[in-house]
């Protein structure tokens, strides 16, 4: 029997000596005692609060006191130990990580062997639909058995690829033309179909999706075309699902519901595991099409509602009086905790983009320094950079990427390289700003010496903002000299590259710049015959003293050579990345697990990323975009929902007063907790604009007319540009003037028998995330008779024996419902009112418009409000003046009333300008 009627099975794993162990043995986990979970934030929280759960251990034998010696857990129980919770009687599927390997495979067979015409399909979950991720695939580069494979193509654009090969070697792929959806769910079916012969001598892969794996389905872009027909090369490879092991993609994360392979288009099934109908645990079976899977690496078939993962900071073993009942009471915290306790500011935009994503590093100093410093620390383990003369520390502001770097004032820096291996490469960068009125003519930059048979470089700096490099012997007899090449480096800012590289008995070499923001560059190259590169050995800026008003910094030297603009995005600060990214980017550079709900790139775009703390830098973009951030359940990580992924949402839950769906009373509040009527945003570094909402019931008016003024705070985020301020204005004054009632808390039982045997309604409730819509159809008789539509901002949830209940912390969801600029979109006149007193019954209702705009008289269909009194518009009068005639249905809400005249005419759901 299920839960109710049998004991909710909730699963409690720690994370012990590098393996999950999991501590539900009878009567290690207390069930005596809850198991609280607390998520999210409450109903208008500022901000997202640390995730906690909350329970009690059984410690009579000692294993979770953490200094006990003879405990079978002593010496693993550390401070911040990773604890997850679940629940273990949900739908099943196949759960798999990011770690390679992490998949279902099936061996080859005749029947997997299709030449011809394809059709393939699968239903997912997925964590992030901007990731490079692999799906499914016949493709194995070892021994030159690729067949075809599908995934999310790598540059993170959500775009679905295909790829295949005829002949197991050489491959072809094709792209939606599109990118595929970002469900706020996460869970979509996808399919592509290959026509390898479409009979006007091409080839035609088109891709789709759907809800769900049997369709319908919904053509994603344009079918992809190609000249000539095709087949697909009969490879030996396994089947694989998940991770396509020798796919240069990143293996998937999240839940894989169904996969399907058809010989021809919409042909017959070969291979068709339904991941939905195993029993969990299972690491093989058979699918209805007859082959048989293996569940491989860390993949498994689970049927876990997972309800938290965070990590536990204390263990304090408790005991009553007797001694007998031993215990420790636990309370664990999402990384939240300890990110808000980590006051540590990330370094500037370029140094971070250096130090982790440039190749073959062998020496870098940031030149960050501040002033009082006697010499430039390096950023990895080798010497500094030795200060002869008296630069002008932290002086130069310039650079948006970078923390203010020093001008030279005829100092001389001087530094060692560390040993490395000689590769027959070298590239040395840094950060170069010459005064728009120049400096010293015919001045080395910086010098550098070599183990090859060129022992000295120079990069040369001449009047009118020209550069050029040239190089020596071990005698001191110059070799070349590009001379004076017009890079006009005068008044910019710039990144400058030297690029050597060992060609046989040569060295090519290359002189590049490229300037903040910018996506091209200049270029001067060359070849120096019967010469070598070798290793360098040490560098020297401004070696003569005579650049005094240049300021440099960010000198790094590789053994490597790769493309200038691979740093173009930190050069530029990281401006104009939108805020999704940034968080995801931000969770990647420090090793955080990310999650995403929405469209990552269809968030707010970023101005630039100045040096805060890691937390402050994800929710100033947090907050930018006005989504919300929160702690996943399946993972220890962050996860962020793009405001956008709020916006016309179908309701995750959808509840019935009447159906006793509801565990407590309705408590709706209507105060002036939300009121927000006067918004001032401030971009960071720059402008700011205001919002006033001037009219109507929560205006800055006097009571009655309004409510008076209430201000929202001056609000400080980081836009791209100033512009966009006024409309970042003008949607935080709409979330604060929405006029209806809150729900403060919607509660829920499980338990419940509106629950029970409804294992639909239960894995929805159970589903929720912030950002989702929650509704309640049927109110009591005492409220407005529409719908109560709420999003969910965070919820606190009760485990035990037979109880499983949520109290979930909701906010109005109507704001959200914005225009979408089709012909269903309306735009409300926003001061009528009716011209006459209405009875019961009377269709035709005389209004005038004093200010305007008139109501069209062409478009109907829509519904206005009257007094709480819902009526749909069929037609509209001519206006005579300001006064115009619309012919209503009246009562639609069931609401039957008179109305006086001057009652106020609204839209029932006017069309809002989305941010």
């Amino acid at each position: 029997m299920a839960f109710p009627q049998s004991v909710l099975p909730i699963v409690v794993e720690l994370y012990l000596g590098g393996a999950w162990v999991d501590v539900r043995t009878p009567g290690h986990v207390y069930r005596r005692d809850m198991v609280n979970i607390e998520r999210g934030r409450a109903d208008y929280g500022a901000q997202v609060d640390e995730s906690t759960c909350r329970l009690t251990l059984n410690n009579r034998d000692g294993r979770y006191s953490p200094r006990n010696p003879t405990g079978p857990y002593y010496g693993q129980l550390a401070r911040n130990t990773p604890v997850r919770v679940a629940i273990a009687d949900g739908a099943r599927y196949l759960a798999i990580g990011s770690a390679a390997g992490d998949q279902a495979t099936t061996p080859d067979t005749a029947a997997l062997d299709i030449t011809g015409d394809i059709d393939i399909r699968i239903d997912l979950t997925a964590a992030n639909w901007r990731d490079n991720i692999d799906l499914a695939g016949k493709y194995k580069v070892t021994g030159s058995q690729r067949s075809w494979a599908i995934y999310l193509y790598g540059d993170n654009s959500g775009k679905l690829a295909y790829t295949w090969s005829t002949n197991g070697t050489a491959t072809v792929t094709v792209l939606s033309t599109v990118p595929c959806p970002a469900p706020g769910d996460g869970r979509q079916a996808l399919r592509v179909t290959h026509d390898v012969n479409n009979g006007a001598s091409g080839n035609t892969v088109t891709f789709y999706t759907s809800d769900t794996i049997s369709g319908s389905w919904t053509q994603l872009g344009d079918p992809v075309v190609t000249v000539g027909t095709t087949s697909i090369f009969s490879s030996s490879a396994e089947l694989e699902v998940g991770d396509i092991v020798e796919l240069a993609a990143t293996p998937a994360t999240g839940k894989i519901h169904g996969f399907e392979l058809r010989n021809g288009i919409g042909g017959s099934l070969v291979a068709s595991p339904d991941f939905t109908t195993q029993t969990a645990g299972a690491s093989s079976f058979v699918d209805g099409a007859g082959r048989t899977w293996t569940v491989q690496g860390g993949a498994s078939i689970s049927n876990r509602s997972y309800r938290f993962f965070g990590e536990v900071s204390s263990w304090p073993p408790r005991w009553d009086i007797t001694g007998q009942d031993a215990y420790v009471s636990i309370e664990a915290s999402g990384v939240l905790r300890r990110l808000g306790r980590n006051g540590t500011v990330l370094g500037s935009a370029i140094y971070r983009g250096i130090v982790s994503t440039a190749s073959g590093m062998v020496a870098y100093w940031p030149m960050e320094d501040v002033q009082g410093s006697t010499s430039f620390a390096p950023a990895l383990a080798h010497g500094p950079l030795t200060i002869i003369g008296s630069p002008d520390l932290a002086s130069f502001e310039g650079f948006v990427a970078s923390n203010p770097l020093p001008v030279l004032a005829d100092a001389e820096l001087r530094g060692a390289v560390p040993a490395y291996a000689d590769t027959g490469a070298t590239q040395i960068r840094f950060l170069l700003a010459v005064p728009s009125g120049g400096d010293g003519d015919n001045q080395a930059i910086l010098t550098f010496y070599s183990t090859g048979s060129v022992r000295r470089w120079e990069c040369h700096y001449g009047t009118g903002g020209t550069l050029g490099l040239r190089s020596f012997d071990g005698g001191g007899t110059q070799l070349f000299d590009t001379g004076d090449v017009a890079f006009a480096v005068n008044g910019q800012l710039l990144l400058v590259a030297i690029e050597l590289t060992q060609n046989g008995a040569n060295i090519d070499y290359t002189l590049v710049t490229v300037a903040q923001g910018a996506t091209v560059g200049l270029t001067t190259s060359g070849t120096l015959a019967s010469n070598t590169v070798g290793k360098v050995g040490g560098v020297i800026l401004n070696p003569a003293g005579g650049l005094t008003v240049t300021a440099v910094g960010h000198l790094s030297v590789q053994s490597v050579i790769t493309t200038v603009f691979d740093l173009g995005s930190q050069l530029n600060g990281w401006r104009g990345e939108t805020a999704g990214r940034r968080i995801e980017r931000l969770c990647a550079e420090e090793g955080l697990a990310f999650r995403a709900i929405g469209d990552l790139d269809a968030s707010a775009r970023m101005g630039v990323q100045l040096p805060n703390t890691l937390l402050g830098l994800i929710r100033e973009a947090a907050d930018t975009d006005a989504g919300m951030l929160f702690e996943p359940t399946d993972t220890l990580g962050l996860g962020y929902r793009v405001r956008t992924s709020l916006y016309n949402q179908d309701a995750r839950l959808a509840l019935d007063y009447e159906a006793h769906e509801l565990a407590d009373s309705l408590s709706p509040v209507d105060d002036d907790q939300a009121i927000a009527n006067d918004i001032t945003v401030t971009r960071q570094g720059g402008s700011s604009a205001r919002a006033v909402q001037e009219t109507g019931t929560l205006s800055i008016l006097p009571p009655p007319a309004g409510v008076g003024r209430y201000p929202g705070g001056e609000v400080t985020i980081s836009p791209q540009y100033d512009l966009d301020l006024f409309e970042q204005a003008a949607w935080r004054l709409h979330l604060g003037t929405t006029d209806e009632a809150r729900y403060p808390q919607l509660v829920v039982n499980f338990a419940h028998q509106s629950f029970a045997g409804d294992a639909a309604q239960t894995a929805a409730g159970r589903a929720l995330e912030v950002g989702d819509r929650v509704t309640v159809a049927n109110p009591p008789d005492e409220m407005p008779p529409e719908t109560i539509s709420q999003l969910v901002q965070g919820y606190s949830e009760q485990l035990g024996n037979y109880e499983h209940s949520m109290t979930i912390n909701c906010s109005p969801e109507s704001p959200y419902q914005v225009a979408t600029y089709d012909s269903t979109a309306r735009y409300m006149p926003y001061d009528t009112v009716t011209a006459e007193v209405l009875d019961t019954t009377e269709t035709g209702v005389d209004i005038t418009t004093p200010t305007g705009p008139l109501w069209s008289t062409t478009a109907t269909g829509y519904d206005v409000m009257i007094g709480g009194e819902r009526m749909t518009v069929t037609a509209v009068g001519v206006a005579t003046g300001t006064a115009q005639t619309l012919t209503v249905v009246r009562s639609v809400n069931g609401v039957v009333k008179s109305h006086s005249s001057g009652a106020t005419v609204a839209m029932f759901m006017p069309a809002i300008y989305a941010l």
